[in-house]
């Protein structure tokens, strides 16, 4: 299943491991993490004009694109909450993200989310 990283994911990556990711990849089948192209452009932004912090953590999350996650294109939007409900809804995938408000819309459009509780990954919205 693909699973498409925001940035609010990202940046928490950037400082932490993946903590059981096999327990979700047992009830969802393997997962691929992509990352899409605006996130990109944001963590780019954040590691320029971001607190050291801050810039750190956008760094850490950009060595990620690439070496463990996929780079995907996503049509131009000007926003990149719209930009990927737009894509997991089309694309009937899950989203990674720890953003509350990001995930109570995606909850309401009925796409799968994973988010962060506790340092672990957990299934914020489980399917019947």
């Amino acid at each position: 299943m693909e699973v498409i990283c925001d940035t609010s994911f990202m940046m928490v990556l950037g400082s932490i491991p993946l903590q059981n990711l096999e327990s979700i990849e047992s009830s969802l089948g393997r997962l691929h993490f992509t990352v899409p192209n605006i996130v990109a452009d944001e963590l780019r932004l954040l590691e320029r004009n971001s607190g050291p912090k801050r810039s750190r953590m956008a760094r850490a999350a950009l060595s990620l694109v690439g070496s463990k996650f996929d780079l995907i294109s996503l049509p131009p939007s000007k926003y990149a909450d719209e930009a990927i409900m737009r894509y997991s809804s089309c694309n009937n995938c899950a989203v990674a993200t720890i953003d509350r408000e990001l995930k109570n819309r995606l909850v309401k459009n009925k796409v799968l989310v994973i988010t962060l509780q506790a340092n672990k990954l957990i299934i914020g919205n489980p399917k019947d």
